[in-house]
């Protein structure tokens, strides 16, 4: 079986492809992102030093003895995105004009597959096709005829917004949607993004849901053709361990150490609810080292709350971990910290949870259910006090945290591992394809 993955937005394509590698699946990722979060050098080169955001990969490869397998699939000018901002878009437009796509046969399909999803989300805009072709049209000057690649193989995934290019491709060739948060809000937005993205879910052989609260939005849309499958996290990779992080931290004998992973994102993430809790805590007599992510929108707005609450001098900010070091962070952490609004995970609850690091975060058993056999053994806190108090108790029982760790460990082993996700892909892949009835 031949499958390829469309986009990587925090290495979930790279990961895929490169478990079903294992289980001999003919596996290829387009990795198209630029941001380094989304570069699978992230997840598995040994990177140090001050990192660029939207560095050459090329030069991150000079770093150290890791190389990009040959399974990723490389743009036809890798220098092409680099020559200046905006390029791409200028030349996707040149060739709309010289090249026409919206074909009538096109246009009738589109507006065909769409007239159920009108009345959710309102008539489909006279322009919205178009962008969606200049965006086609974008992915192919990197990618060339993205119609004829996909049409080499059995089955495309395409993730985040990618579903859309994989409809509007209509290359003939069965395609899955990855949503990792994108079905939350993006699919009602007002705009051609919005309405083509409902539209790739409403029409996709399937649609891979990782966010277990994002359910709703799928019912909103009427969708039928969904799964519950785990993000991937590879827990070969992510176990407990020794780690040199406290000591490079120059952390006393005996300091607690609590590790936030979390971008500074107060609307999703709760960073605020967070210091809040955290100087609760010190207030009571909690001795303890915060690390905390020094990249999102907020980061100001965190600086000026942790000086407005005096705990400036308990807080270590540090920029984004790429994985090997964020594996050393978590191995060395009393407690890994989440987010405390969603009341769900993405990958850093479970990453955590497979080196044997109790979680605290905002988490709401009911959405859930639906989707695990088992929950998960976080430890649920949303407001201030309510994460005070789990820093205190915890903080104060060593024998509980290591209960929690170990059976955190298990969770991720029975519950989200890398052999259970692969598994489930393939399923879909069969079901897809017509063997799977």
């Amino acid at each position: 079986m031949k499958v390829l993955h469309v986009g990587n937005v925090a290495n979930n394509g790279y990961l895929n492809a490169k478990f079903q590698r294992r289980e001999g699946i003919e596996a290829d990722a387009v990795c198209d992102e630029t941001h380094i979060l989304s570069l699978p050098e992230w997840e598995d080169a040994d990177l140090h030093g001050p990192l660029e955001p939207y560095p050459d990969p090329a030069e991150l490869a000079l770093e150290g003895s890791w190389r990009r397998p040959p399974w990723i699939v490389e743009p036809s000018d890798p220098a092409a995105r680099r020559r200046f901002p905006g390029h791409l878009w200028l030349q996707g437009l040149a060739r709309s004009y010289a090249e026409p796509v919206v074909r009538p046969s096109i246009a009738r399909r589109v507006r065909a597959d769409y007239a159920s999803l009108q009345p959710i989300l309102g008539p489909l805009h006279p322009l919205d096709l178009s962008r969606g072709l200049l965006a086609l049209q974008r992915f192919s000057l990197l990618w060339p005829g993205p119609a004829h690649r996909f049409a080499g193989y059995d089955v495309v995934e395409a993730y985040a917004t990618h579903p859309i290019l994989a409809y509007l491709a209509d290359s003939g060739v069965p395609f899955v949607a990855f949503e990792h948060g994108t079905l939350r809000e993006l699919p009602f937005e007002d705009n051609w993004r919005g309405r083509l993205l409902a539209l790739a879910y409403r029409t996709a052989a399937k649609v891979v849901i990782t966010n277990a609260d994002v359910i709703g939005s799928a019912r909103r849309l009427g969708l039928e053709n969904t799964i519950f499958i785990p993000h991937p996290v590879d827990e070969t990779k992510y176990t407990p361990g020794r780690s040199p992080f406290r000591a490079e931290l120059g952390l006393a004998d005996g300091e607690r150490l609590l590790v936030s992973p979390s971008s500074q994102t107060w609307h999703l993430k709760g960073n605020d609810a967070l210091l809040r809790g955290f100087a609760e805590h010190l207030r009571d007599g909690g001795r303890a080292t915060l690390v905390l992510t020094d990249w999102g929108p907020d980061v100001e707005r965190s600086r000026a709350l942790a000086r407005e609450l005096g705990i400036e001098e308990r807080l270590r900010w540090l920029a984004p971990l790429p994985k090997l070091r964020l594996i050393e962070a978590y191995r060395a952490a009393d407690l890994v910290l989440d987010q405390f609004v969603l009341g769900t995970f993405g990958a850093i609850a479970p990453e955590a949870m497979a080196c044997g690091s109790p979680v605290v975060m905002a988490f709401d058993p009911g959405i859930h259910e639906w989707c695990f056999p088992e929950l998960p053994p976080v430890v649920a806190a949303r407001e201030p006090g309510e994460i005070a108090a789990a820093l205190t108790r915890l903080l104060a029982d060593d024998e509980e945290r290591e209960r929690l760790g170990a059976a955190s460990r298990r969770w991720v082993e029975e519950q989200h591992g890398w052999q259970l996700v692969t598994d489930r892909h393939r399923a879909v892949y069969d079901e897809a394809l017509g063997s799977g009835q």
